[in-house]
């Protein structure tokens, strides 16, 4: 039986590192004769792999790491990508490298930090396309729920606001929300993040520091 399962496991994880190549082929510039190494797929889908473009405008066409997660593509993965998601166990990469988890530990709340957090940022993407721009620190989430009456004013509030409420971490304290300055006349960059239980920097296990920029770790090992 366990070789019957091996034999169709075989097929099935072909087809995924075949797409997942296509897949990045087409997000390349130069897609002409693409070379690729060390393809291996990894948990919840994920390939990782290496390729090179045969470029001939460029003096060194060396490997780089990519990682493909369904739709979502990186031609040039971070070292902390690479740990976490092309591993055979997410989850204790995940832990060892963030102090994040574990995942099986109800005490770390990761199911509720991502589900706030997903929320949270997708209410500041929506107040970012209707306004042009992010809330200032000092405006705070509660400009989601209703509208600023602090310089900067928004120009087009939502209806009804962005979201009922703001919702409070785990261990009830406020998300710290800190929007970066002007970019390029611009406010688009923003930290959202939960100290943890201690709600003191660094920490690990239920005093983790957790961002949105995890949230596609907690994607894949707390769903």
């Amino acid at each position: 039986t366990l070789m019957l399962a091996a034999l169709v496991a075989l097929p099935a994880c072909s087809d995924r590192k075949e797409s997942a190549q296509e897949l990045l082929t087409s997000r390349l510039v130069e897609r002409r004769d693409v070379d690729f190494q060390n393809v291996e797929t990894f948990p919840e889908g994920v390939v990782c792999g290496e390729y090179r473009t045969n470029d001939p405008m460029v003096v060194r066409n060396d490997f780089h790491r990519f990682i493909v997660r369904g739709e979502e593509v990186e031609t040039r993965a971070s070292e902390l990508d690479w740990k976490i998601f092309c591993s055979r166990d997410p989850a204790g990469a995940l832990f060892t490298t963030l102090g994040i988890g574990p995942v099986d530990n109800a005490d770390t709340q990761l199911p509720k930090l991502r589900t706030d957090l997903m929320l949270l940022q997708e209410a500041l993407a929506q107040y970012l396309a209707d306004n042009f721009t992010l809330p200032t620190s000092e405006q705070g989430l509660e400009a989601l729920v209703t509208a600023a009456t602090i310089p900067p004013l928004p120009l087009k509030f939502k209806p009804g606001g962005y979201i009922a409420t703001v919702p409070l971490d785990p261990w009830g304290r406020p998300y710290h929300y800190e929007r970066d300055a002007l970019s390029g006349g611009v406010a688009q960059e923003f930290r959202l993040f939960t100290l943890g239980a201690d709600d003191a920097p660094g920490g690990t296990g239920k005093d983790a520091d957790i961002d949105t920029g995890q949230l596609k770790y907690l994607d894949l090992v707390a769903p």
